[in-house]
């Protein structure tokens, strides 16, 4: 079989690699199904992991890997980045914060931090490539750097709390649905602070609360100083 070669790389065989490309999207997708039906720490391990992996193909494969390879107007070796594995992963790291709440504050300022992190490999291996990279291309990388690390900011911070949790006794002021978005999202009111505040709990949670029931808010801290709590019974 004929080999297509690209400025840059050796022997490139560009059906094979396409194909290991797409064996490992589809390999991405499953791992979303793994960490569900596995849950815990590991569930959560495995969803950081899964859009990181697909950011390191990106770097491996870079400048030929794209988002969108459809719109590309690009001479020679264009891949396409598997997004579907990693979309999902993200949505579900995501989903943790209608369990837990936070500051938005201190979780968009740790999420900055780790973008600035990951982006280092980024321009490291920008700055060794001689083809021509237009600067526009560098900000939507750095960018869509910003939105995977705000979606794995909790999972991490999740995985890397080892302080033992503080629990706290609130009691049951009222309930709430709110039905304005396409999901149910379920809230408890409770004084906590000297204050009423509203928490997001699970379905589960919020059906077998009632108001003036005593539930108890347990507070955790990563390593990062993330403060994040919830209510259990």
């Amino acid at each position: 079989m004929m080999k297509k070669t690209v400025r840059g790389k050796k022997g490139i065989d560009i059906t094979e690699t396409e194909k290991k490309i797409k064996t490992a999207g589809w390999i991405l997708v499953f791992s979303n199904l793994a960490a569900v039906l596995i849950g815990g720490k590991i569930k959560l391990f495995i969803l950081t992991a899964i859009p990181l992996a697909a950011y390191a193909m990106y770097l491996s494969f870079y400048p030929y890997m794209y988002f969108d390879t459809i719109s590309k107007k690009v001479q020679g070796l264009v891949f396409q980045l598997p997004f579907v594995g990693p979309g999902i992963a993200l949505i579900l790291c995501l989903s943790n914060l209608n369990v837990y709440e936070c500051s938005f504050i201190v979780y968009t300022k740790i999420a900055i931090y780790i973008t600035i992190v990951l982006v280092i490999p980024y321009f490291i291996k920008s700055s060794k490539i001689k083809t021509p990279q237009r600067p526009g291309r560098k900000i939507s990388v750095v960018f869509a750097v910003f939105v995977l690390s705000f979606g794995i900011t909790f999972p991490v911070n999740y995985l890397l709390t080892f302080a033992e949790p503080v629990h706290e006794t609130i009691t049951i002021t009222d309930k709430e649905i709110n039905t304005a978005g396409k999901t149910l999202d379920y809230y408890l009111y409770g004084n906590w602070k000297g204050e009423e505040e509203r928490f997001s709990v699970s379905r589960s949670v919020y059906g077998r609360s009632s108001i003036g029931d005593i539930r108890k808010l347990c507070t955790k801290h990563s390593i990062f100083g993330l403060e994040y709590y919830t209510i259990h019974e």
